[in-house]
């Protein structure tokens, strides 16, 4: 892909350097909001291991998002990834109940589950919702 010319020659466009996905607090959401993030990993130089590990981690994200907030369907799961320095960071944010106040089925393996596969994973709520920020390292290229 490439820009008007200048000084005689294409140039370059560069590569995106950030994502933005929003879906419906539904089943769906959770294959979307994965594929959506490894295929930007593997844009920015995950191999195939990261790029595993980033789509486990975005499918407890998302799971835990869409299953145990209580978000409405008509409120979206937003998924965010950006590059800068080496670094991956991804975004998931809910506006559910937040953590501790909806009943739980699951084993509540999900969080340490990502906490295992991100190399930092910060949890913060804020009024309504939840906000999980996973990075992960990228190779150096």
């Amino acid at each position: 892909m490439t820009d008007a010319p200048t000084s005689g020659g294409p140039v370059s466009s560069p590569a995106i350097r950030s994502l933005k996905v929003c879906h419906p607090a539904v089943p769906d959401a959770v294959p979307v909001l994965r594929h959506a993030a490894a295929d930007f990993a593997a844009e920015h130089g995950a191999d195939t291991d990261l790029c595993g590990d980033i789509s486990l981690a975005v499918s407890e994200a998302v799971t835990n998002a869409v299953k145990h907030s209580q978000a409405h369907a008509d409120e979206p799961v937003r998924l965010t990834a950006s590059v800068a320095d080496d670094w991956l960071e991804i975004r998931v944010t809910d506006r559910g109940v937040g953590f501790g106040l909806a009943d739980s089925d699951g084993l509540g393996l999900g969080l340490p589950t990502i906490a295992r596969l991100a190399a930092q994973l910060t949890i913060s709520q804020e009024g309504r919702g939840s906000e999980l920020v996973m990075r992960f390292p990228l190779p150096r290229g």
